[in-house]
């Protein structure tokens, strides 16, 4: 059975090594001159069926003969730049392009504030900055090997992690470098340092397991250990891709699943002693990070999100409206997020990922990490020595602010609100969109606006708002005045006699003034007093009684109405008498 080796994230270096300590194992290995296929071809292995005798063989083997270390890569491209290319960018809109002095792939970022940050890539390089990723200092950390990811505790300490199983390790801010590990026969592509002595490395071994790496005394000594990723009772080959842990116990893990391709999420809760698999995809997955709130994110190949709102035990997937292979993922906030992958790709969330807005990076590199700082603050890294940075959340140049237009719902009467009246707000930001609204009523304070209000005192009202976009710009202040004056709540009694007597009584909570009221007789033969209408003012918790004469006769229907309150009821009139 052939084995597929993730093209995209996996080199295998040391050609003829490497191919000589795979046949020793029953397998073989080729390669094409462009890197662009990498299959481990020539015998037979069973999926899921990993006996210990010829794992033991395997490592026997390998230890036996003296062979190089093989070193298992894990690349974002096909080959590495060659010296002297040049990248292909432009300028983007939200995204500025900075020089970082190097041309090698840049694989891995970490900032512990505003602006101090660490970048590693291959061939051992590192860059260091103090002023926010607008320039970069290049270290020297002693080895050449690639680089994957590196992770910060408080200022001083900085683990950084890589292939042939180098493990890196600074508690001066980078000064000084210690090769705490290299040379093995597997590779890290992910790193944390949780606190200043518990860190975590996350990678593969040389037969192609999943392998975890931990210190507890702050890097001095580093256990390791490996297994399979089991999905319905198989056993699957792949390698961790992305750690994170919430503490040092909890922790998840992406993975790269290599037969049959695709990828899986794996869940520790004894600080990496054993893994469950929580997920498994046919697409490989890449990255992974955590929110504030414990709202986890992960992205992976063909444009895959996926978020877990239970602390990584179950997996929604999300739609990101790209297709292509996203490497990296970072939430500076509960809402906000970035996403970057293959062709420059990059995108942003406002609303926790139920949808995703692509941004101009202004080159078609690879981008494999990202670090969002804030959510206006971000630094990008990528193939061929990109760094991309933005101090406006990636947006696009923008000095135009919101329109923002204020909506009144409610019953009127001329000019006036005879009923409550509900405030909605709607605000239009066609190029960064609309960070926030706000408002404030009559002399309360101001408040963010979020979803539409009732206003129910009478009396007239002053509303002030404006809005502001996601770029800084703010609205000038916009003002609306209405006047609520609910109408009076009343009883109206209709008794009849010697024409109609009506009593108008005033329950509250205003005055009745000069209200027009109007008698309407419906039906029968009506001569005088078919309609009658005049005005009233009622004081409240007074009442006053009007009288209207009529002549006809036959059943009638008598309305009664004045201030919005009507009344109905049947009557007769048999000349000027009526009868209720």
């Amino acid at each position: 059975m052939d084995v597929d080796i993730p093209v995209m994230h996996r080199k295998i270096c040391d050609g003829e090594h490497i191919f000589i300590q795979i046949f020793i194992c029953g397998l073989g290995y080729k390669e094409d001159h462009g890197d662009t296929m990498k299959k481990i071809t020539q015998g037979h292995r069973s999926v899921g069926i990993h006996t210990a005798s010829t794992t033991a063989l395997c490592v026997l083997l390998s230890l036996t003969m003296i062979i190089p270390p093989v070193h298992a890569e894990f690349s974002h491209l096909p080959s590495t730049i060659a010296s002297g290319s040049q990248m292909q960018i432009s300028p983007g809109d939200g995204w500025e392009h900075i020089n970082s002095g190097v041309s090698q792939d840049l694989n891995g970022i970490f900032f512990i504030c505003l602006n101090r940050g660490t970048v590693v890539g291959d061939e051992g390089v590192i860059l260091r900055t103090g002023d926010g990723g607008k320039n970069w200092t290049i270290q020297d950390p002693g080895v050449s090997e690639n680089l994957y990811s590196v992770s910060y505790f408080g200022y001083p300490i900085i683990l950084a992690v890589g292939a042939a199983g180098t493990i890196l390790f600074t508690n001066d801010t980078g000064q000084t470098w210690q090769v705490k590990q290299t040379g093995m026969m597997a590779s890290y592509a992910s790193c944390q340092m949780l606190t200043d002595e518990i860190g975590f490395a996350v990678g593969v071994n040389t037969i192609f397991q999943p392998f975890f790496t931990r210190t507890d005394d702050g890097g001095v000594t580093w256990e390791s250990s490996s297994f399979y990723i089991e999905h319905e009772s198989v056993l699957y080959e792949g390698w961790l891709s992305n750690v994170y842990f919430m503490n040092e116990s909890v922790g998840v893990a992406t993975a790269v699943v290599d037969i049959p391709a695709g990828g899986a999420i794996v869940r520790t809760m004894d600080g990496g002693a054993s893994w469950q698999t929580v997920c498994f995809s046919d697409k490989p997955l890449y990255g992974v990070d955590l929110t504030s709130s414990g709202v986890f994110y992960a992205v992976g190949a063909q444009g895959t999100v996926l978020r877990s709102l239970d602390l990584g035990l179950t997996w929604e997937n999300l739609t990101s409206g790209v297709s292509y292979t996203l490497h990296a993922v970072d939430f500076p906030s509960d809402t906000v997020g970035f996403v970057v992958g293959d062709e420059g790709v990059i995108l942003r969330t406002n609303d926790a990922g139920e949808s995703w807005v692509q941004q101009t990076s202004g080159t078609t590199e690879n981008l494999l990490g990202i670090q969002s700082i804030t959510d206006r603050t971000g630094v990008i890294v990528g193939t061929h020595g990109v760094i991309l940075r933005t101090d406006n959340g990636g947006y696009p140049p923008d000095t135009t602010p919101p329109e923002t237009t204020c909506t009144l719902t409610g019953t009127t009467q001329g000019d006036v609100y005879i009923s409550n009246v509900t405030v909605t707000l709607t605000a239009i930001d066609n190029i960064t969109g609309v960070q926030f609204m706000t408002y404030k009523l009559d002399d309360g304070l101001w408040n963010t606006y979020t979803q539409p209000f009732e206003v129910t005192t009478d009396g007239q009202h002053l509303l002030r708002y404006y809005s502001s976009d996601n770029a800084g710009n703010v609205e000038q202040e916009k003002t609306s005045v209405f006047t609520i004056q609910h109408p009076p709540i009343l009883t109206i009694t209709i008794i009849g006699g010697i024409g109609i007597h009506v009593t108008v009584k005033n329950l509250g909570p205003s005055n009745l003034t000069d209200a027009t009221w109007g008698l309407t007789l419906t039906g029968g033969f009506i001569l005088i007093g078919r309609h009658i209408s005049s005005t009233m003012t009622i004081p409240v918790g007074e009442e006053k009684e009007t009288k209207s004469l009529v002549l006809g006769f036959g059943s009638v229907q008598l309305t009664f109405s004045i201030a919005s309150t009507e009344t109905n009821v049947p009557g007769k009139v048999f000349f000027i008498f009526v009868r209720m």
